[in-house]
């Protein structure tokens, strides 16, 4: 592929199967995502995330050159202020797992390389992680239901599960059914789910709590809810397919 590396300078964007804006939505990139740019125009740019490998077109306003990142936002969303000032009206909000490199440290917050500032205590180390993934995608409760949404203000069920493994180090497909073929190992038989089990229903996805609850994202209550299986299985009318990362 003959590209080059940009990274996603708005908060975050939408990705779309056309150079559109009445196309439907495919995805979303956050902020800080670095992609491999096929070909642009002074409007609209065909990219593929580096993150998932997702392709499709993006607005070529929200790109930037790639600026090496160091950490993350760890909170559901924070916002990026033009000074150090918690009563300066803010300038952006940045989502959970948005990606950013800090160079200076004042009065509680961080200055960043690309401009603006952000609390300190919201963010962490690139590589820092948090090994249940079922607890970070609790975070999201409430938070709305967005077909193809990756952030704080709205996502799908294959985005949180994406998100929430990401948070523990583990990569994963964007969409749920590669997610399906390509995490952990299928739980034969009559074996009872556990803790962080992964749940799957064609075209839909979610994650154990504990042996009898799932959290996930779906269309239902429009939101990221707390259920129990039982009620998900009696909705959907199917068992799920349980696989298990070990």
């Amino acid at each position: 592929m003959n590209a080059n590396r940009q990274r996603v300078a708005a908060p975050s964007v939408f990705l779309r199967g056309r150079p559109d804006r009445s196309a439907e939505v495919a995805t979303e990139l956050i902020h800080g995502e670095e992609v491999a740019v096929v070909f642009s125009r002074a409007d609209w740019s065909e990219v593929e995330n580096l993150t998932d490998g997702y392709r499709g077109f993006i607005e070529t306003a929200a790109l930037g050159p790639v600026d090496r990142a160091t950490h993350k936002v760890d909170v559901l969303r924070s916002h990026l202020y033009p000074e150090p000032n918690l009563k300066a009206a803010p300038a952006a909000a940045l989502s959970f797992a948005s990606r950013l490199r800090p160079i200076g440290e004042r009065g509680g917050f961080a200055e960043l390389s690309t401009g603006g500032w952000i609390f300190v205590r919201h963010l962490a180390p690139l590589d820092a992680t948090e090994p249940d993934y079922a607890r970070t995608a609790r975070r999201f409760l409430g938070v709305p239901y967005l077909w193809g949404g990756r952030t704080s203000l709205g996502l799908d069920c294959s985005a949180l599960v994406q998100l929430s493994l990401a948070a523990a180090g583990i990569a994963a497909p964007r969409d749920s059914g590669p997610q399906r073929a390509q995490l952990g190992q299928r739980v034969l038989g009559d074996a009872p789910p556990r803790a962080r089990d992964l749940v799957f229903w064609p075209g839909h996805v979610g994650i154990m709590i504990d042996g009898e609850r799932i959290v996930h994202a779906n269309a239902h209550f429009m939101a990221v809810t707390e259920d129990s299986l039982g009620d998900v299985v009696g909705r959907v009318g199917a068992r799920p397919e349980i696989r298990r990362i070990y």
